[in-house]
């Protein structure tokens, strides 16, 4: 083939099912040629940063396609300068996640694994962390009420639970009270974290945010771990001034070996696994080829495009 290349910068993603997808019209790689360059016509990611210095080595470079929903790890004011069409997959997994987040809350309300760990530990004491929650009489605060913090929203609220949210820039969402991050902070049983990572900003929840939630609250993050102070969290979980923290994300990924934060108590901590499912799998393919095609094929707008 001599057309267009679409290059796949992050190996987590396999080609194969794009270039079936995509019927010859585009040739889909891993790797390209120093002579080759010239023919790559986009780019495919996930985690792997892309900005000036890729689009120097492309000069043909028309879109970029992140198969996540976040878009920090991409230089959008760059790439927007050279024309750069950049898209994302937002929807792919908005009900994943949402899902993931309230298995998170209710687990933490009923302690479940503090009391696993109690077990483990040999015990067999149904008060051993204290009474538990039930959800009907709990409140829980979401922070970012975007499409995520909103398929939260409307499974909580299912089950009989008071919903805050704190969006400053969202559309009211019915059965929600929107609040201030304080006043939520302070109601809050439970509180999930669904706002936008950027890069070089300050923790959402830093150590006097944390100092307002309740120590028998229940903290979730399933978004970035650059919402939270890490080191403040933690001590507040060694401190017993939290009930637990469920992270899905963690500083650096994988956790460097021997990481004594994993041993804090209270914590629950799973492999950035939150998107998870086959059907999730299937749906970030189609977003991203429906932006590959309009881009690159069509000459349309693409359905996912951020900048």
């Amino acid at each position: 083939m001599t057309g267009p290349i679409v290059l796949f910068v992050d190996r987590g993603f396999e080609t194969a099912p794009f270039a079936s997808a995509l019927g010859g019209e585009l040739e889909c790689r891993e790797e390209v040629a120093e002579h080759e360059r010239g023919r790559v016509a986009g780019l495919v990611t996930g985690l792997v940063p892309v900005g000036a210095a890729a689009a120097d080595l492309f000069p043909a470079l028309r879109v970029v396609v992140t198969c996540g929903v976040g878009t920090e790890h991409l230089d959008l004011e760059e790439l927007g300068r050279r024309h750069i069409v950049v898209c994302n997959t937002p929807g792919y997994c908005t009900d994943e996640v949402a899902e993931h987040a309230l298995a998170c809350v209710l687990a933490g309300w009923r302690g479940l694994w503090r009391l696993d760990a109690h077990v483990h530990d040999g015990g067999w004491d149904c008060n051993a962390i204290g009474l538990l929650r039930r959800a009907d009489e709990s409140v829980l605060g979401i922070v970012g009420l975007g499409r995520i913090g909103r398929s939260l929203s409307r499974r909580a609220r299912a089950l009989g639970v008071e919903v805050l949210a704190h969006d400053p820039w969202a559309a009211p969402e019915p059965g929600v009270e929107m609040v201030s991050l304080d006043e939520l902070l302070r109601r809050a049983d439970a509180v999930s974290l669904h706002a936008p990572g950027r890069p070089g900003a300050a923790a959402i929840l830093g150590e006097r945010e944390l100092s307002l939630l309740r120590p028998h609250a229940v903290l979730v993050n399933v978004s970035r771990a650059s919402l939270v102070d890490h080191a403040a969290m933690l001590t507040a979980l060694r401190g017993g001034r939290l009930a637990g923290v469920a992270m899905d994300v963690w500083p650096l990924e994988p956790p460097a070996p021997g990481d004594a934060g994993l041993l804090a108590p209270g914590l629950l901590v799973t492999p950035h696994a939150a998107w998870s499912s086959e059907q999730a799998d299937a749906a970030y393919r189609e977003e991203a080829l429906a932006s590959l095609r309009a881009a690159l094929i069509d000459g349309r707008e693409p359905p996912g495009r951020v900048a």
